[in-house]
């Protein structure tokens, strides 16, 4: 069953459907080898690491190293490492939580030999209960996944392999113990990459429910993939390297899904290595460690869930719109300060947001830029030029929607530094 709708802002997180039944039309779908590598055939370990070495591992995205336990959280979207290693398999040992949760458990995605193509990347699963189990839980909270297969079967010799997590932060956290090969690792040799981006953004660019081809299929981890967002398209594009700091809900100013926790916003992420919902920790990150040519800001779906709430024109509802427009000048000088040679991208979603919002915007990056700060404005018409109008996970962008405002930031971004850049031929299909 498939829906269309004309696009509006509905870019909320994995609270978006909690309370629809049958009667909504909307329903659960489990597809429980999904991630489940097969055909594996027989290997002998013969030289492993610990995910605390970084000889031989190099993280991208942000991550949090867990001394007290010897692990190395990579719980943001499209957070992950890359290892190189002389063999034919690769496997890993793991912690995770809410693997016992079908909704939420975590996701990877593995890219081979420096073949990012989102289509190719094999997604892993991890679950600590059902027939594909391949962990279990070892107490609060946490389960433990020993000899997990990344990769298999390759011909023998030497082998690049990249890690990305693709499902979210707010629904399970991931950390990585150990790695391990049946021939030897080797010392980090990964691809250089030209540009480093940074995103702050919500479920859109966590890749919620761009996996579903159904506007009714309640959300679960199996359907998100951070790979096929705007975000990746355009790193991707760009041979750049990237850092999404983004949350399903979650909003620039206030919403209504996220309003109950700590942090309520994303601005407060700044300085975050890794968050998860309803859950209170202080794992700071450093931000000496990813200094990004880029910071794109996509947010303000989930803010107009808090407006609603108030009558248009109302002493509320103008002083959410002051106040939304305050906290962009106050995120955006917290990113000069952290990053004072950074260009500021002020994008709207892949889908429309409120029109107020988006005015605001506006007015934002002219007045910056009059002030001679490095900001630029980005604009994406993927939901109007895309082919395939269904939205899935209850009104997300699909697929189509993420490739097209990707090219066109990935085209904003290549103009701004002047790298040469030419995309005509997907053009053509939108002619």
């Amino acid at each position: 069953m498939k829906k269309t709708y004309s696009v509006v802002a509905v870019a909320l997180g994995a609270l978006l459907l909690v309370g629809c039944n049958a009667q909504d039309g909307f329903y659960d779908k489990v597809v429980e080898d999904f991630g489940v590598p097969t055909g594996v055939s027989a290997y002998t370990v013969k030289d492993s690491i610990a995910a605390l070495d970084t000889t031989t591992l190099k993280y991208h995205g942000r991550y949090f190293e867990d001394t007290a336990s010897s692990c190395v959280w990579i719980s943001f979207t499209n957070s992950g490492f890359e290892i190189t290693f002389e063999g034919t398999t690769l496997e890993g040992d793991f912690l995770a939580t809410h693997a016992d949760d079908v909704k939420n458990k975590p996701f990877v995605a593995v890219a081979i030999d420096n073949d990012y193509d989102p289509e190719r990347a094999e997604p892993i699963q991890f679950s600590s209960n059902g027939k594909y189990a391949n962990g279990k839980a070892i107490g609060g909270g946490i389960s433990e996944h020993k000899h997990v297969v990344l990769a298999h079967d390759l011909p023998y010799g030497v082998h690049t392999v990249r890690v990305y997590k693709r499902s979210e932060c707010q629904c399970s956290r991931l950390a990585v113990r150990s790695l391990a090969t049946d021939g030897k690792i080797l010392p980090v040799q990964a691809k250089e990459l030209g540009l480093k981006l940074e995103f702050y953004g919500d479920s859109v660019t966590c890749g919620y429910g761009v996996e579903s081809p159904d506007f009714y299929e309640n959300f679960n981890t199996r359907t998100e993939n951070g790979l096929k967002t705007y975000a990746n398209y355009a790193a991707n594009l760009l041979n750049a390297d990237i850092s999404c700091v983004s949350a399903g809900g979650y909003p620039l100013y206030q919403s209504i899904y996220s309003e109950n926790n700590n942090p309520s916003d994303i601005p407060s992420f700044l300085h975050m290595a890794e968050f998860e919902y309803q859950t209170s920790f202080d794992h700071s990150w450093d931000n000496s460690k990813y200094v990004p040519d880029a910071v794109i800001i996509a947010l303000g779906a989930n803010d107009g869930s808090k407006l609603r709430q108030y009558e248009a024109g109302s002493k509320e509802y103008n002083d959410f719109l002051t106040n939304f427009r305050a906290t962009y000048y106050s995120f955006i000088d917290s990113i000069f300060q952290t990053h004072p040679d950074t260009l500021v991208v002020i994008s709207d979603e892949v889908l429309d947001i409120f029109e107020g919002f988006s005015t605001i915007a506006d007015e934002v990056a002219a007045d910056l830029a009059a002030q001679g700060k490095n900001v630029m404005r980005v604009k994406f018409t993927s939901s109007t030029l895309a082919k395939d109008k269904v939205l899935p996970g209850g009104g997300h962008p699909n697929k189509e929607m993420h490739l097209i405002a990707g090219h066109q930031l990935a085209k904003a971004l290549a103009e701004r530094f002047n790298i040469p850049f030419d995309d005509s031929d997907f053009w053509l299909d939108y002619e």
